[in-house]
């Protein structure tokens, strides 16, 4: 039985959707750094974003994007992968919509 009979395909996400998910946060990230700058309150809120933000793309976004190839799907690979997309996302992210934008174009 292939993937779409067992009804583990999910839902897929158009690339230009996920950019503009990851455009919002990266923008409200920007917008409370530069408030945290004047209120000293928003300085621990867009830590707590930045760190929110992360966790919402890696649940929501991430796995309507990609699918991971069953041959590299180990436990060291996946974690490895979505701990590097959460700590650092505004430009992990970007790095792979640019790679995702490359293969889709080539």
């Amino acid at each position: 039985m292939d993937q779409i009979e067992q009804g583990q395909v999910g839902e897929t996400m158009r690339l230009r959707t996920a950019f503009m998910h990851w455009a919002g946060c990266l923008g409200i990230f920007i917008l409370m750094v530069v408030i945290a700058n004047y209120v000293d309150v928003f300085g621990g809120l867009a830590f707590f974003f930045y760190l929110a933000a992360g966790f919402y793309l890696n649940k929501a976004i991430l796995p309507k994007l990609i699918e991971w190839h069953p041959m590299y799907n180990t436990l060291a690979n996946v974690t490895s992968e979505k701990l590097k997309l959460f700590l650092a996302w505004p430009l992990t992210y970007f790095m792979l919509f640019v790679k995702l934008g490359v293969n889709k174009i080539l």
